[in-house]
């Protein structure tokens, strides 16, 4: 290659290093975001918020226990009172629940149905009011917070503001999401509340990270439930909102949108769009009590003295459960009880505009450093790079994690290197391959993949020679191929294309479970695992290519039912054992073959298939303990031509296909035939024979077995081994 032509391919590559560098900011269908949040994630399960023992919040779970002890859900008003008033001590009580529409369990709405009977109408208005009840006692406790759902369906309820607001720099409505309507509490409650805010999580993603602060409906601000909460258990009025542009000076290397937003002494760093990200502790470690045992007095108002309460469900019936990156379906109430604790912790994951900056420096330079050592020390040299860059990075992102509670995305830029090795090094390689390529389609239609890719790294494979091996074998025939191929025998081509369709998937579903394809023998496969290359779960890869030989024969059926009288059916044979595998033959034509009594005895099992009425017979070889499979035993056999015995096996894809009785009762079967209890065996049979329509032809089989040894009994010592009078 001429000199001008590498400094052309040296200066594209580097560009081409620089280009990918820039692919976090296009953010192909948010692929940059959700990676960041994994690794987000991981940094939060890997390092989980601690609670400490003086942290002021609990929760009162109305859980399941409390739906048994006090009634479903919705509760009656006075109820609520009464659980409000147990709390008086609470520093704030908040209810992250809606109060939208009146009780119906209170006494005057009795009235309508006896509108004649005045003396009753009397008492009843005399009755107190439960709505008015529980407001009382809202204002009587003087630090509740209620809650309120944000919705774009354009709710008509009014929205009560409690709080005061100061903003500070660009008006922080054009940088919050925007709500058409809301609904809130019945107007006594509201009233009678010191704090309402949003229950709003703020986003629809299936994980929560974030939590709005503020949101808004028109030119309405709402603060979050957690913010209001703490607002009037600190004794606070006034909310302080910093945007961006306060003055030029401030504005200078701050994020544009909303900055933060302070509450007395408490300053709650936010994103641009006034978002707090939430560090989480697992939910297990936050101080819960049942509102069953408050409300029974268990739980006395003393326990709530200064703390901050958040009533909440738990109940499973009651759907309230969110996910979080160190938890699934927790109740909703945890997350803004997480929110409320971290505030007066004052510890705040935290994720500056200039994070993303530094990110992009760091994936650029790497990917340069890599693109130079490849070109100057080879594919080693760039990996050394990126692995050591790889680790510095991912190191200081678990640094600033651990020491700042930084947000700083280790993914971005790994990708980006990533890249730029691997793209890089393909052109490196590519001539390379390409060449290998040629001797694989030259030969990829008569050797196996594996001996073909052999061949393409050296010829030193193409001696004659073998090697002793434990194998699995599999062996395939088309049943009643004869008469097949008599309804053929007018037209040869189209049994050619029939075959050739047939072979066709089923060899695929042997190739892609890692099977060699030995040799096609008319209708027959015969394939085997665990050679060339070693494959240590050669059985289960086996069993596995004959459940899929079986869906895919299934699915052609299914495609060919119009065009076919008869339907097409297979019978399989598995079995596994030392074996010589090697090149065969002589030294001007040899195969890459296996010789061995394991093989023999697999195509005698596929040909004893069709006797038992199953699509699949395995050995007692390939036999797998503690296997995702069903594996039954069905016998034990002297295949033709041999004398020792072999306990024989027939195998489902799962435990759906016989259920425990089924299987204890097959068992017992077995014991009694082999025990040469015809009577009892039949018995059971009659049983089985029912319970399963994949055995069920193998059941009638065994039936006429013994009907055949009742007549004619087998010899003295039988131990049940059934001697096989053909191949």
């Amino acid at each position: 290659m001429k000199k001008g032509s590498k400094q052309f391919i040296r200066y594209g590559l580097l560009g081409f290093a620089m280009l990918i560098s820039f692919l976090p900011l296009i953010n192909p269908f948010q692929i940059f975001t959700n990676l960041q949040n994994f690794s987000f994630d991981a940094f939060q399960e890997i390092l989980p918020r601690n609670i400490y023992a003086e942290d002021p919040v609990v929760i009162i779970d109305i859980d399941d226990n409390s739906l048994a002890q006090i009634g479903q859900w919705p509760w009656s008003r006075n109820t609520l009172a009464e659980l409000t008033n147990q709390a008086y001590l609470a520093a704030a009580l908040g209810f992250d629940i809606v109060f939208a529409e009146p009780d119906r369990s209170n006494p005057q709405n009795l009235i309508s149905l006896y509108p004649e009977n005045e003396i009753l109408s009397k008492e009843l208005n005399a009755l107190p009011n439960n709505d008015q009840l529980f407001a009382d006692a809202i204002a009587n406790h003087g630090t509740v917070v209620l809650g309120q759902a944000l919705s774009n369906q354009n709710q008509s309820s009014s929205i009560s503001n409690k709080y005061g607001l100061v903003t500070q720099g660009d008006d922080p409505k054009q940088f919050l999401a925007n709500y058409l309507g809301v609904q809130g509490n019945i107007k006594s409650l509201e009233d009678a509340a010191q704090g309402i805010g949003s229950m709003s999580i703020g986003n629809n993603d299936a994980i929560v990270r974030q939590l709005p602060t503020f949101e808004r409906v028109g030119d309405q601000l709402i603060p979050s439930l957690a913010l209001e909460i703490t607002r009037v258990a600190i004794g606070a009025s006034t909310y302080q909102i910093k945007s961006s542009n306060a003055s030029s000076e401030e504005a200078f290397g701050s994020q544009t949108g909303i900055n933060h937003v302070k509450l007395g002494s408490l300053t709650i760093p936010t994103s641009a769009s006034g978002n707090a990200w939430i560090y989480f502790a697992p939910s297990k470690n936050i101080q819960t009590v049942s509102a069953a045992d408050v409300l029974s007095g268990v739980i006395e108002p003393e326990f709530f003295e200064g703390k901050v309460a958040l009533v909440g469900t738990s109940a499973s019936g009651l759907l309230d459960l969110r996910s979080t990156p160190v938890e699934k379906n927790i109740p909703g109430v945890t997350v803004i009880a997480q929110f409320i604790q971290q505030i007066f912790a004052n510890e705040y994951l935290q994720r500056p505009d200039w994070l993303f900056g530094a990110e992009f420096v760091a994936g650029l330079v790497l990917a340069l450093l890599i693109t130079l050592a490849i070109q100057a020390l080879g594919p080693i040299g760039g990996l050394s790079i990126f692995v050591v860059g790889s680790g510095g990075i991912i190191g200081s992102s678990y640094y600033f994690f651990k020491s700042k509670l930084f947000l700083v995305d280790p993914i971005s830029p790994l990708i980006i290197s990533l890249i730029a090795y691997i793209a890089i090094t393909f052109f490196n390689f590519l001539f390379t391959e390409l060449e290998r390529s040629r001797v694989r389609g030259a030969f990829a239609q008569y050797l196996s993949p594996e001996m073909v890719n052999r061949l393409a790294e050296s010829s030193d494979a193409l001696v004659l020679g073998g090697e002793r091996k434990e194998m699995t074998f599999l062996f395939s025939d088309i049943r009643g191929f004869t008469k097949i191929s008599e309804q053929y025998k007018d037209d040869p081509e189209a049994l050619t294309q029939l075959i050739n369709r047939l072979l066709t998937v089923l060899s695929n579903a042997i190739l892609d479970h890692g099977g060699t394809i030995d040799k096609y023998m008319g209708d027959c496969i015969m394939a085997f695992w665990n050679a060339p290359t070693d494959q240590v779960d050669h059985r289960e890869l086996a069993i596995k290519a004959a459940h899929a030989m079986n869906k895919a024969l299934s699915q052609l059926n299914e495609e060919m039912k119009d065009s076919l009288n008869f339907k097409l059916e297979i019978g399989i044979g598995i079995n596994s054992g030392e074996c010589i595998v090697g090149n065969m033959g002589s030294d001007k034509r040899f195969d890459y073959t296996v010789l061995g009594d394991a093989v023999n005895l697999a195509s005698r099992l596929e040909s004893q298939s069709s006797n038992y009425g199953l699509s699949m017979i395995i050995g007692e070889n390939t036999f797998l303990n503690n296997s995702a499979f069903q594996i039954i035993e069905i016998d034990k056999i002297a295949v033709k031509g041999k004398t020792a015995a072999e306990t024989i096996f027939t195998c489902f894809e799962s435990n759906a296909k016989l259920t425990n009785d089924c299987l204890t009762k097959h068992m017992n079967f077995l014991d009694k035939y082999r025990s040469q209890d015809w009577e009892q065996a039949k018995i059971l049979i009659n049983e089985l024979i029912s319970s399963s329509k994949e055995l069920a032809l193998y059941y009638e089989h065994m039936k006429l077995r013994i009907d055949e040894f009742t007549t004619n009994p087998p010899p003295a010592g039988w131990e049940g081994v059934y001697v096989a009078q053909n191949k």
